[in-house]
């Protein structure tokens, strides 16, 4: 069976980028189909994707194509940004961070080869190449762009002296327009935090599809197999990938979705909902979370709040009255609201 990541650090609220609304209309396909690869080990394919007319050709640096794993710092990146226009403060493409803070959040261990690996990520990121054909009037055109566009590492060594091998103290990240200027129209989606702890590729990148296309609603969500083999970029033999689909829905480690096997159709949906009583027992311990959609209603009645911290606050509250209240949703946001307003 598999198992989750350690929960290495406190978890903080993070914004995803919803990857097919990132693009301007106008000027990328979908990205329905993945740009970041599954593999563990240096993944030196170019990969071509056909989607509604439309062209997708992903290049790999020399390092190899970005990996869903290194995703997790454009996805800290996107946080930050959004966090700033949350505050009122201006924000432009360029993200300041410490390695550090970086590697805690996103519940990466914070040991010599995690330093390394960050540093190995953004090249694949700044290296990683998107091509797709933008087809104005009579005339196609191509546009090639990186996921990152530079980076920046400050290093100072023991003696306090800057330089290429010293430790890292701070770091700077441009973003690519493409995902500022997503960030700017606010087209990010929030995750579970949970995602983090997703020990295996194909675990996140189903995460993804299942956030994106089921959300919040009760309606599942299905897909055929190869169809589906075909969005997260798997590489596997039709066969393995069936065994592998089938060994995470068994494992059920997919934050607020079920995921089913139907012959070879694979079915999403949001995990069914709990009595009152077992949504506040799992908000005191046991492995689970407010709604996708709950929490974004908790972070508007309480912008720049921790809503799971909030969340787990309120259960306690409501396990002490001597009757549950009759609606759950509205009644945390009434309380997001009065914490806000203090």
């Amino acid at each position: 069976m598999g198992t989750l990541l350690p929960d290495r650090h406190p978890n903080r609220d993070f914004f995803i980028l919803d990857v097919s609304d990132a693009a301007p209309k106008n000027d990328m396909a979908s990205m329905e189909h993945p740009v970041f690869s599954l593999s563990v080990k240096p993944d030196m394919r170019e990969l071509e994707y056909h989607h509604d007319g439309k062209r997708i050709v992903v290049v790999p640096s020399g390092k190899g194509l970005a990996t869903i794993m290194d995703k997790d710092v454009l996805l800290y990146c996107i946080s930050k940004l959004v966090h700033d226009i949350n505050a009122g403060n201006e924000v432009s493409p360029w993200v300041d961070l410490t390695a550090h803070e970086l590697l805690v959040a996103t519940n990466w261990r914070t040991n010599r080869e995690s330093y390394k690996r960050f540093e190995d990520a953004l090249d694949r990121l700044r290296g990683t190449t998107i091509k797709t054909n933008v087809k104005t009037g009579d005339h196609m055109q191509t546009r090639g762009f990186g996921l990152i566009d530079e980076y920046e590492i400050i290093r100072r060594s023991d003696d306090g002296e800057e330089g290429p091998f010293g430790r890292m103290t701070r770091v700077r990240i441009k973003v690519s327009d493409w995902t500022f200027r997503a960030v700017q129209g606010m087209e990010v989606l929030t995750i579970n935090p949970k995602y983090f702890r997703l020990r295996r590729p194909l675990e996140r990148r189903i995460y993804e599809l299942a956030r994106k296309h089921v959300g919040e609603q009760n309606i599942p969500f299905k897909i055929g197999l190869a169809k589906l083999k075909k969005k997260v970029g798997s590489n596997s033999p039709d066969k393995k990938f069936k065994f592998f689909v089938k060994q995470i829905a068994h494992d059920g480690h997919i934050p607020d979705y079920d995921i089913e096997l139907c012959d070879e159709n694979v079915v999403f949906k949001a995990k069914r909902a709990l009595s009152i009583k077992g949504q506040v027992e799992m908000a005191l311990g046991l492995p689970s979370s407010p709604s996708p959609g709950l929490i974004e209603k908790a972070r508007r009645a309480a912008p720049g709040w921790d809503v799971y911290a909030l969340y787990s606050e309120w259960c306690a509250f409501a396990e002490e009255q001597a009757e549950p209240p009759r609606n759950i949703d509205a009644a945390f946001i009434g309380f997001c609201k009065k914490k806000f307003m203090g």
